[in-house]
């Protein structure tokens, strides 16, 4: 959709004005939000975008801002016989066998379930939400709505806490806490990630060794940063991606940074530009007008592959072990990056999301088909190497040993697959962050930050149009 689009439904959906930005939660993010007021059956809720802290500065523990949601008076909602369900074209891999154990378990309940492609998708959401019609619940990819954080300070969406706290079959433990935290705002949980990405980065230990890079040696941000130009010193030919796609390599590497652009909780530019600059000078040392396609991670050469890549594709389950697989049958130790983001862990990107808009009339059945989405039999579901859920991970743990020990099966005749499987099993659960990142930010930083990673422009002009952009959204 074009940005006038974009800008559109940004203004319905938000109830105030322009485009968005990045978030994040962290548990270690000082929070305004202590807890909320129900027995403590979910995790805290973080605050999804705390302003970076300057070096040197020490960390406070920030006092609140707002009070804490009280969900004592709070009564689930009636019985209802209907139920409207929207998905975008692709999700309805994920949505379609939900609605399919939604009918079995609630037979007296009339299912409405429509499959959008984008632009339908968005057209619906644009019109219908505002006017109090459209879906009961909402399930889309991250880019789908343009500022979900907006909507979210104007409260377009049902705060889900008191749902879950008063659901004895559900306990935040059997999930990726920190990302699903993603979606809270003011401690009101209004959007629940149903699936998330690894920014996984899949190399050699031989490899980094003949670079000069120790494996042992990614432990922080600027470290990363530095041996990935250590990399490119050293095999200035090749590629450190294998995104095909363009540009999309920066999309990637913003959500595994951590980088905060915007703290919606308060309304203030809270970007650090060291932080925006050492990311931005790794892109400007790998870029080529070609994307990342000057050397793919792998070439077939008389049946091995050469050995200097480095590169995150695929991470799905299926897919990563297979490359681990290939590096096996090449002679090489296959390794996986340990991606450090800002705040020494590692954060997910929230892949896919699901919200029960504040006008829908069937939130008691909306909540029971977002149960579905989080259960066993979806996010463990479907065949090894067609999993449900495929772009990405689960946010079940237990789902996701299950996603890896389902695949390992296709590879049982690969030497050492158990212990490839365990070092991808380690760092799915190591997640200690998550970022939802709309589109438009990317918008916005691809255009006023391409032309310094493009060598056209100056870091400083660069980067103060980029912040008046953000400061301008702030103020609005």
């Amino acid at each position: 959709m074009k940005q006038n689009g974009i800008r559109v439904l940004a203004l319905i959906l938000a109830g105030i004005m322009s485009l968005s930005v990045f978030s994040c939660a962290k548990e270690e993010t000082p929070s305004g939000n202590t807890g909320i007021g129900a027995p403590a059956k979910t995790d805290t809720p973080s605050n999804p975008d705390a302003p970076a802290e300057k070096p040197g500065e020490a960390s406070e523990p920030a006092e609140p801002e707002w009070p804490e949601p009280d969900y004592s008076d709070f009564i689930m909602p009636g019985e209802t016989g209907e139920l409207t369900v929207y998905a975008t074209d692709m999700l309805g891999r994920v949505m379609s066998p939900a609605v399919q154990i939604f009918k079995e378990k609630y037979p007296g309940v009339t299912v409405n379930y429509k499959v959008l492609d984008g632009d339908e998708f968005t057209a619906l959401v644009e019109t219908e939400i505002p006017a109090g019609r459209g879906p009961d619940l909402l399930f889309c990819y991250r880019y789908e709505i343009p500022d979900p954080f907006k909507a979210m300070s104007a409260k377009v969406f049902t705060d889900l806490n008191p749902y879950f706290l008063n659901d004895a079959d559900f306990t935040f433990d059997d999930y990726l806490g920190e990302a699903m935290n993603c979606g809270v705002w003011r401690g009101e949980r209004q959007i629940v990630p149903i699936e998330v990405e690894l920014s996984i980065f899949k190399c050699t230990r031989e490899v980094l060794s003949d670079a000069g890079i120790d494996p042992d040696s990614f432990t922080s941000f600027e470290n990363c940063c530095a041996n990935f130009l250590k990399y490119h010193e050293a095999y200035p030919d090749n590629a450190l991606f294998s995104i095909w796609r363009g540009d999309d390599y920066l999309s990637m590497l913003l959500r595994t940074s951590g980088i905060r652009f915007i703290d919606y909780e308060r309304g203030n530019v809270c970007v650090d530009e060291n932080q925006l600059r050492t990311l931005l000078d790794v892109c400007k040392a790998f870029h080529t007008e070609a994307g990342h396609q000057v050397a793919p991670e792998y070439v077939q050469i008389s049946g091995l592959f050469e050995r200097i890549y480095l590169g995150s594709s695929g991470v799905a389950p299926f897919l990563l072990l297979n490359d681990m697989g290939i590096i096996r049958g090449a002679g090489e130790t296959p390794f996986l990056l340990p991606v450090i983001d800002v705040d020494g862990g590692m954060t997910a990107g929230i892949v896919s999301y699901a919200a029960v808009p504040q006008g829908a009339g069937n939130k008691l059945n909306a909540y029971r088909l977002l149960r579905i989405l989080l259960s066993e039999e979806i996010q463990s579901g479907g065949e090894a190497g067609l999993d449900y859920i495929y772009l990405g991970m689960p946010v079940r743990k237990a789902s996701i040993l299950d996603h890896i020990e389902s695949n390992k099966e296709f590879f049982s005749f690969v030497e050492h697959i158990d212990e490839d499987a365990q070092m991808l099993a380690d760092y799915s659960l190591s997640v200690t962050g998550a970022a939802l990142i709309p589109e438009v930010i990317e918008r916005y930083l691809f255009l006023e930050m391409m032309p310094y990673v493009r060598g056209e422009k100056t870091w400083d002009d660069c980067y103060k149009r980029f912040l008046n952009t953000l400061e301008l959204y702030a103020s609005e």
